[in-house]
């Protein structure tokens, strides 16, 4: 399998020297030699799982970490209720993004690559000094749910088929995020181009899951082959249809 030739990913061997690395596992066994370690869920609102923190709690939690919006960053890690695979990489990374992170990759094929490729792990993660966490935020790569209902965007569900014939977003198409996967790994940009035929690059994307974190690797492959791709989530979608419902009962119970 040839690797996609754009750099948002990395393999072991060419991470940089003066890269951070971080991983973004719920409860890893071992870590990478020097990597910090913030678990993906310190990024949500735990009251509204389909939410992210503000912006300035997230900024804060990554400068606690050591870590400023300058810094070379490989990102890693697994959800392990999601299944396995790279979703938490590929969500942090988003997160990064849309924090206006620019110097930023994932290590394709996770932890798993970089023992497989004979290299050590340890039983800790690393603490760094505390950084400042300057945010540029990036809107763009976020979508809310008057852009996904206006028509502007292709709309991706990638849930699985069950969860997809239960019930979506209006004219969405189902791509389940997995087929963007080889394994553990983000597939080749050939193999994606195909997975991804229905889809036209002159008009944006809305991907989205439950929660977003499976999306986040649909949202990654769509942004590495160029496409304008947005993030979503299917909760947020059903929290608002349900509120326009109610408006529109008390109207008619008014009138």
């Amino acid at each position: 399998m040839v690797a996609p030739s754009i750099d948002m990913l990395v393999k072991p061997s060419n991470i940089a020297g003066n890269a951070i690395i971080l991983d973004g596992s719920d409860y890893p066994g071992s870590f990478i030699p020097g990597a910090v370690h913030i678990s993906y869920r310190e990024f949500v609102d735990i009251n509204n799982t389909a939410c992210l923190k503000n912006i300035s709690d997230i900024a804060r939690i990554l400068g606690d970490a050591g870590i400023s919006r300058t810094d070379p960053l490989v990102v890693y890690g697994e959800c392990q209720p999601c299944g396995g695979g790279p979703s938490t990489a590929t969500y942090v990374y988003w997160l990064l993004r849309y924090m206006g992170h620019e110097d930023i990759r994932v290590l394709n094929g996770g932890i798993d690559a970089w023992m497989e490729a004979g290299l050590p792990v340890e039983n800790s993660s690393t603490t760094r000094p505390k950084s400042t966490y300057s945010p540029a935020f990036r809107e763009d790569l976020y979508a809310n749910y008057d852009y996904a209902k206006s028509g502007k965007a292709q709309i991706v569900d990638a849930r699985s088929v069950e969860e997809f014939e239960r019930g979506t977003i209006p004219g969405s198409i189902n791509i389940p995020y997995d087929e963007a996967l080889d394994g553990k790994i983000i597939r080749a940009e050939s193999e994606l181009e195909g997975i991804f035929s229905n889809l036209t690059k002159n008009k944006p994307v809305v991907v989205f899951t439950t929660t977003g974190t499976k999306a986040s690797v649909i949202w990654f492959s769509l942004d590495m082959l160029g496409y304008d791709a947005k993030m979503y989530t299917y909760r947020d979608w059903q929290k608002a249809e349900r509120e326009e419902r109610r408006q529109l009962e008390e109207m008619n119970r008014s009138k």
